[in-house]
């Protein structure tokens, strides 16, 4: 891990896991499950008797165990004399924590698996892996249950809710060992989870859990040792013993500023977005936008985002279409309603010959605009959208217009209308984007298009941008 990933990680990483612990027994008290297994010292089950018996919860020790090293472990250390202790105990309701207690005790993994609210697919397979064959790491088996291997590789696109290869690591989307990649009730639990933890106040440590299970990882496993290699950090662990090397790789569909860079998966500089050997690139190589390595508390919430993960998942579909619809030529984009400038950054980056333009009505994200895109500075209007008209003088065109749709039913209609033929007359191509709870309102983007007087080019209801034309 570099020093940046460190100072930037590590914290996040210790926050996800206390995070976790919190939403364990949460879970139980939410009514998502029975029942939850943790480990706590002494002090702190002490301390957390009273936080439960006030939800109508009970804390029932099960056995007296060692305290690992490891953040996650699926099987306990034996305590020793004068070493730290831990408490392996069950939580939930009185009735629900006798069962479990009777069930542990007597070996009944089914109903253990049950009353934990695990999945009845990733129980049989527990059973089977786990305890009939005697393996102490599921991941070979769990890649193979969703593609099969290849000269002893399996390569895996998944939901995020549905990776447990940072488990080593304390950071895990479920508390059990899914069937496979693709287990539709591991992503059903995992979503009810995050949810929770959101619900319950931790959303920053949902936004960075979820941020680092949508990056690339790889497992691999030989002579009992595997590897888990991330794009920050890089894990050592046991596994089964084979006696040639075993890997399963997830792509993933984000990669972090302070990711190492490198050759080999899941180190690779994808090609896309840096866009070296473009012509376009070359020609702006001079005035090259310069990408911060660490953001600024108001680069996400400006937009009305809780994060950087939050924006740039809602950003990439637009940055896409954007892209794919310049072609990588020189072109001028005007951001109507631009906040601080943010993802018209991201596509100054990606193509350095874009012009970018924009108005903005808040002063404080106005003002960001200049640290984000200083030599642009001049390019944009702080005013109101439905009336300024500066940037829509003369004959001035724009090659690509972006626009949120919701904006024009926010106003009377003359003042939508005014904007509306201005985007006809001045702009090549309009593309509008929607998210949260306007689509939400509208079901899908091509109801909330009508609404507004635009239409669709690309009519598929699960889009979220699309180019359009006024009506």
């Amino acid at each position: 891990m570099s020093d940046l990933a460190r100072d930037t990680w590590q914290p996040r990483l210790q926050q996800i896991t206390q995070a976790w612990l919190e939403l364990e027994w949460r879970s139980v008290a939410a009514g998502i499950r029975p029942c939850c297994l943790t480990s706590v010292s002494p002090e702190e089950l002490v301390a957390k008797a009273a936080i439960l018996t006030e939800r109508g919860l009970v804390a029932l020790p099960l056995q007296v165990q060692g305290v690992s090293q490891y953040s996650y472990s699926s099987t306990g250390v034996t305590a020793e004399p004068g070493k730290p202790i831990a408490f392996r105990i069950v939580i939930g309701k009185p009735d629900a924590a006798i069962a479990f207690k009777h069930a542990f005790d007597t070996s009944d993994n089914i109903e253990i698996g049950r009353l934990l609210g695990f999945p009845d697919c990733c129980q049989q397979f527990f059973q089977q892996v786990w305890v009939e064959d005697g393996c102490v790491d599921t991941t070979w088996q769990m890649a193979t249950n969703t593609h099969l291997p290849e000269n002893r590789m399996v390569e895996v696109t998944s939901s995020p809710y549905a990776n447990i290869l940072w488990r080593w690591m304390g950071v895990r989307p479920v508390p059990h060992l899914p069937c496979s990649f693709h287990c539709e009730h591991t992503i059903h639990f995992g979503q009810q989870l995050v949810q929770l933890g959101r619900d319950e106040g931790f959303t920053q440590e949902m936004d960075w859990l979820m941020e680092i299970l949508n990056w690339s990882a790889e497992w691999s496993a030989l002579h009992g040792i595997a590897e888990i290699k991330t794009p920050i950090l890089k894990v050592s662990t046991r596994t089964d013993a084979t006696p040639y090397k075993y890997t399963v790789r997830r792509t993933g569909e984000t990669a972090p500023v302070e990711a190492v860079r490198g050759l080999g998966f899941p180190y690779a500089i994808p090609a896309k977005p840096l866009l070296t050997g473009s012509v376009a690139y070359q020609r702006g190589i001079e005035q090259a936008i310069a990408t911060p390595t660490t953001y600024p508390d108001w680069y996400a919430t400006d937009n009305g985002f809780s994060s950087r993960f939050a924006m740039d998942s809602a950003h990439r579909p637009i940055l896409d279409l954007a892209l794919a619809t310049l072609s990588e030529t020189s072109g001028t984009v005007i951001d109507l309603g631009c906040g601080n400038g943010a993802l018209l950054q991201k596509l100054c980056a990606a193509n350095a010959s874009i012009t970018p333009y924009g108005i903005e009505m808040e002063g404080d994200r106005f003002a960001h605009i200049s640290t984000l895109l200083p030599q642009f500075a001049e390019n944009f209007v702080c005013g109101n959208l439905f009336e300024d008209e500066q940037l829509w003088q003369g004959d001035r065109q724009y090659d690509l217009a972006l626009l949120m749709p919701g904006r024009l039913l926010e106003i009377d209609p003359p003042q939508a209308e005014w904007l509306k033929q201005n985007l006809k007359q001045h702009c090549e191509h309009i593309l509008i984007y929607a998210y949260g709870d306007w689509l939400t309102r509208y079901t899908h983007l091509a109801g909330l298009a009508e609404q507004a007087g635009l239409k669709l080019l690309n009519p598929d209801p699960a889009v979220k941008c699309s180019l359009a034309t006024v009506q």
